[in-house]
């Protein structure tokens, strides 16, 4: 049985091309994934209570550093709402300080990646995504 259900995935990254290149990674791997941007955690958090229950995304992939609300504060915000905290949150940030995936980790995120800095490493990491959209 083909899978018909496409999942949506939020990408909250202040870096557009970022959005972009996660955006062609999931079109050229074949991934049944539609992809919503935003451009710091408060256009997400706006975004997410904006929609209906049936409409939220099945993935959030968060960067750590931004403007306005961090990934951090963002995360934290995520897991204590009770219509959102289900929700995987995956880190997908430049940084490799181990005290920030500790952080992440204890605030709930499902987990943390370093963010490709090549087209190919994010069709690379698109297969680590597919778990939590319920594809193998």
């Amino acid at each position: 049985m083909t899978q018909t259900t496409t999942s949506k995935i939020l990408y909250v990254d202040d870096d557009t091309d970022d959005c972009y290149f996660l955006g062609l990674s999931l079109t050229e791997t074949g991934a049944n994934a539609d992809l919503v941007c935003a451009a710091d955690g408060e256009e997400a958090i706006n975004y997410l209570n904006s929609v209906n229950k049936s409409e939220l995304p099945s993935l959030i992939i968060l960067d750590l550093n931004m403007p306005k609300w961090d990934g951090r504060e963002t995360l934290n915000y995520l897991k204590k709402q009770p219509h959102l905290a289900n929700i995987p949150v995956i880190i997908l940030s430049t940084s490799e300080n181990r005290l920030d995936q500790e952080a992440c980790a204890k605030l709930g995120a499902s987990s943390y990646y370093k963010k490709p800095y090549h087209f190919e490493g994010y069709k690379e990491i698109i297969s680590k995504f597919m778990p939590f959209l319920g594809v193998s």
